[in-house]
């Protein structure tokens, strides 16, 4: 049960569609909307601003996201995305002894914590339909209050996101690939790392792998994993997710999105 709790919370971070997926540098056109079920909702501002959240996760971990456009550099697109979380209300609601509980009650509550990044990424084109982003960061966390260093989730993924509260920054890198394979056939693979210099559990690399299917301009699915290694102070550990802990073993990940233009 405490796995199913985690990775709903954190399935949203599989998925990404368009030329202008999420990790891009490009932004969603002015006045473009799209949201999915475990996905942000994204809104295209202008031709240089878009801003997203996650609608589900807003009212018990609210976060905000902007990304801005920057001149290109030579044939690559250029954008900077700055953004923040504030975990806490989320974390005390997991912090019991139940089957609910992913903390323990002696850590309870949870200080105040926010969660702070800014990335710089850049897009290119390798052919009319395949397009490579390098993306690298910085996270920042913020504890007003004492934070018990006992008092986090070792499970892949949740551990180095909020490990940054616990050594104060880390490093993000990274890169993205996606590219037509059909008329409405689309694949998105990248690679991820999360380096937390000095934490006891410094790193952790992340893959994902997607498939897009473009219904219809407004409406798509999408169905993919992802593969999460990293280190922890027990070891090294390594899953494909989602995962389901009752029968041992992974589904694939599937998730609809809808996008429109605000008239």
């Amino acid at each position: 049960m405490k796995n199913l709790i985690y990775i709903a919370i954190l399935s949203g971070q599989l998925c990404s569609a368009q030329n202008w997926f999420p990790h891009s540098a490009v932004p969603l056109p002015e006045k473009r909307w799209d949201v999915g079920i475990f996905q942000p909702f994204r809104f295209g501002v202008s031709e240089k601003l878009e801003y997203s959240l996650h609608p589900l996760l807003f009212f018990v971990m609210p976060n905000l996201s902007i990304k801005l456009s920057h001149k290109d550099v030579g044939s690559w697109s250029t954008a900077s995305r700055h953004g923040f979380f504030y975990p806490t209300p989320l974390l005390n609601m997991l912090t019991h002894e139940d089957k609910f509980g992913m903390i323990s009650p002696e850590f309870d509550p949870i200080p105040r914590l926010l969660g702070l990044y800014s990335d710089w990424l850049m897009t290119g084109s390798l052919s009319p339909s395949t397009y490579l982003t390098i993306k690298t960061g910085l996270s920042a966390g913020i504890s007003f209050g004492d934070l018990d260093e006992r008092s986090s989730i070792d499970l892949p993924l949740v551990y180095h996101r909020l490990g940054v509260f616990y050594n104060k920054w880390a490093l993000r890198l990274g890169v993205d690939l996606t590219g037509q394979i059909a008329k409405k056939l689309r694949f998105l693979v990248d690679g991820d790392a999360h380096v937390l210099p000095g934490f006891d559990g410094d790193l952790s690399l992340e893959h994902k792998g997607v498939l897009i299917w473009d219904k219809s301009e407004h409406f798509r699915l999408i169905c993919g994993y992802k593969f999460v290694w990293g280190r922890f102070p027990f070891g090294t550990q390594a899953r494909i997710l989602p995962y389901i802990p009752m029968i041992e073993t992974w589904v694939p990940f599937i998730d609809l999105q809808w996008s429109g233009t605000r008239i």
